[in-house]
């Protein structure tokens, strides 16, 4: 990827518009391109879990969650380090490991990446692949064809910087199964 590419990658969930981590010239395309308010930030996409050392600040609850339910269809959204937001003006961001190969291949490839689904502000996103060419094509670098299985339900995201946490969307991944797995970490560290 060169400054300013766009790519759309499948993931587990729903296919992605996808920017290399600090290009800002490919991020404003992409607000453009969804027609989002600039104020909304883009996820990030992240290959394994020590891509976020330099990124986000780590606690005991949100490596253990993220140890539970990475790679999958949870987003959780944390604290930036303060490298991070002197970088980018963010203090908070979300972040995802996918649980589809392909898509590993292509994080692991260029490293971390802005990803959003790939629908205009407020549609749903777009899981048909001609439909995805017709409104997208001429404005991306390289289209990466889904050929796993994938729920086209967005991911579930928690909120870690408030406590007690906060569900800000339910996907795939329930409430219950958070919950349970909080209390199978409280029960551990009251031993």
């Amino acid at each position: 990827m060169n400054k300013g590419d766009l790519i759309i990658i499948p993931t587990d969930t729903v296919y992605g518009l996808a920017a290399k981590l600090y290009d800002e010239e490919a991020l404003k395309k992409i607000f453009e391109i969804k027609g989002r308010e600039q104020s909304k930030q883009i996820p990030i996409l992240c290959h394994d879990m020590t891509d976020l050392i330099d990124i986000v600040e780590l606690d005991q609850v949100s490596l253990f969650l993220m140890k539970q339910f990475w790679p999958g269809p949870i987003t959780f959204v944390f604290n930036t380090t303060e490298k991070f937001h002197q970088l980018t003006g963010e203090k908070t961001i979300a972040a995802r490991i996918p649980n589809h190969p392909k898509a590993l291949e292509i994080i692991k490839k260029y490293g971390v990446l802005r990803v959003t689904s790939l629908n205009k502000s407020g549609e749903p996103p777009l899981s048909d692949i001609n439909e995805i060419k017709d409104q997208f094509g001429s404005m991306i670098d390289e289209i990466y064809e889904q050929t796993e299985d994938q729920s086209h339900v967005s991911s579930t995201v928690v909120d870690l910087t408030v406590k007690p946490l906060k569900i800000l969307r339910q996907g795939t991944i329930t409430e219950e199964s958070i919950k349970n797995a909080l209390n199978a970490l409280q029960s551990y560290n009251d031993c």
